[in-house]
């Protein structure tokens, strides 16, 4: 009787380590325009997420404007309003703070930044990570 206790207890373990993990798992949003422009993307994508009410939005907005040009022979960019799209913000963002910029690699977040800490720093960042 106690080996058959022991065998439930493994087993109801188990059941409860993998309802934990299926739920830990990140949640993607199906959304054609971004499987498309950033998951099946074969360049690497800069996706900002803001809102416009934002003012770091906005001015890291200006500071992309005033980069991409220096880096659109590496990297895609697209600007992504949290208002229009907060599915895709809630699957990919870190916490609730706004702007924040990833940069996607074959379908994967590979770096992220939260915050805007000025142009220079952005520039900085790219470079290090595209």
């Amino acid at each position: 009787m106690e080996k058959l206790n022991q065998l439930v207890g493994i087993i109801v373990f188990a059941g409860i380590v993998a309802v934990f993990a299926s739920q830990s798992k990140q949640q993607v949003p199906e959304d054609p325009w971004f499987k498309q422009a950033v998951l099946e993307n074969s360049r690497p994508v800069v996706v900002k997420f803001g809102a416009e009410w934002c003012g770091p939005c906005r001015s890291m907005d200006q500071a992309l404007n005033s980069l991409e040009s220096r880096f659109s022979g590496t990297a895609r960019f697209l600007r992504i309003n949290i208002d229009e799209k907060p599915e895709l913000f809630a699957s990919y963002g870190s916490g609730s703070g706004i702007p924040q910029v990833m940069i996607f690699k074959n379908g994967q977040v590979v770096a992220r930044d939260r915050g805007f800490g000025g142009t220079e720093h952005l520039r900085s960042w790219l470079s290090k990570n595209l």
